[in-house]
């Protein structure tokens, strides 16, 4: 099984520095929660306000959702891609535009 992981930290253009984690793993299944084999979590927070989150993920029992704060969605699975690019978008609408890493 594949497995794919990535930490790292932002400055963005609204000036809050952010913690970004994606973890994507091949598993071994055909059931509805892991679309093309995939388990996912792509995870971004502000480092000054914890709880000013988003969380992309799916898990047994349930399906490819997003949580943004305390409020959870469902959503349609497309590809990785798309996925990856929802949650891009979703960054910037909260926490602004990347502008730096920061090391």
């Amino acid at each position: 099984m594949a497995k794919f992981y990535r930490r790292d930290e932002f400055l963005t253009s609204l000036g809050k520095k952010i913690f970004v984690e994606i973890e994507i793993s091949e598993v071994l299944t055909e059931k509805p929660e892991f679309p093309q084999g995939f388990k996912f979590k792509w995870l971004a927070f502000n480092r000054d306000k914890p709880t000013e989150k988003i969380l992309f993920d799916n898990h047994i029992g349930k399906k490819p959702h997003y949580h943004i704060d305390r409020k959870e969605k469902f959503f349609t699975w497309i590809s990785r891609e798309h996925t990856q690019q929802m949650f891009y978008q979703e960054i910037v609408k909260k926490f602004g535009k990347i502008i730096k890493k920061i090391d």
